[in-house]
């Protein structure tokens, strides 16, 4: 691969090669025609050479050359840099930083499964390192990034996200990162209900009430208060119904009564209570 530094070299060659052979022989005349444009470029680009000068023995020199390309959001030449600066420098410490470095790009990159590897391997290789709680952080976001907006998908993302953010809350309670981690924990709890929630009611519409039942009996039990009580009661109790289990379908049905006075499914609820009452009879 040739390098910035050596394109620059050859650049220069040929300005002054051309300069020698053909503007000083060149007229007044001639002169005017270039374009002032291209020359500021030229010599713009000349600037920009000379002040990028990178000493390649350096990892110091190198990691800030590396830096500055994925502050450009040049992200394959940057992990490219990194690599490098781990490969010919293992012992340095640079090398350490180049090592979260290509996690942090392949997270820029929205690369979360390549991110999440990443940040997992630098834990197990540096489980001391001082940024351990940023690391761990990052693997529960990388997963986060990957859960999908559509609830008829599969969700593992979530849980995984739920697992490395807890771990991150557990282990580093003071972290810096930690009520982040508890903000993207509650949301993708969100997901998995809304994902238990679809899964409940697509039971429910094609008739199959048992399974339903178990499914809105799990969403109440570990999705609580996330918005999906109520409408959960109410299907439950028509599932029990259907299935003859007269005494859920009730209690469930009370239950929904008590704790929604103002739902929209109390006049259907107490109705169905009033029948589950005539066949208890």
């Amino acid at each position: 691969m040739v390098s910035q530094e050596d394109t620059c070299d050859r650049l220069k060659g040929w300005f002054n090669k051309v300069m020698k052979s053909q503007l000083l022989k060149c007229n007044y005349a001639v002169l005017k025609k270039l374009s002032l444009a291209a020359i500021f470029v030229v010599f713009a680009f000349f600037a920009g050479c000379s002040s990028q000068e990178v000493n390649r023995e350096d990892p110091d020199s190198l990691f800030n050359e590396a830096e500055s390309l994925f502050k450009d959001e040049r992200y394959l030449i940057a992990i490219e840099k990194y690599r490098d600066i781990k490969n010919r420098f293992p012992y340095s410490s640079r090398a350490v930083d180049s090592e979260l470095r290509i996690a942090d790009t392949y997270f820029a990159q929205e690369n979360y499964l390549e991110a999440e590897s990443a940040y997992e391997i630098f834990k197990e290789l540096h489980p001391t390192h001082p940024r351990s709680d940023y690391v761990q952080f990052r693997i529960g976001l990388s997963y986060y990034k990957e859960i999908p907006d559509n609830s008829a998908r599969d969700l593992s993302s979530a849980n995984r996200a739920i697992d490395a953010f807890s771990v991150l809350i557990e282990k580093y309670p003071k972290s810096e990162f930690v009520s982040q981690a508890k903000e993207f924990s509650i949301e993708a709890r969100k997901k998995l209900g809304e994902h238990e929630s679809y899964v409940a009611n697509f039971y429910f519409q094609r008739r199959h009430y048992l399974s339903a039942s178990y499914r809105y009996a799990s969403l109440l039990r570990d999705f609580p208060n996330m918005g999906y009580d109520e409408e959960a009661l109410y299907r439950l109790g028509q599932c029990y119904y259907h299935i003859k289990m007269y005494g859920n379908a009730a209690d469930a049905l009370k239950r929904l009564v008590a704790q929604f006075p103002q739902s929209g499914f109390r006049a259907d609820s107490e109705a169905l209570i009033e029948e589950l009452k005539k066949k208890n009879q």
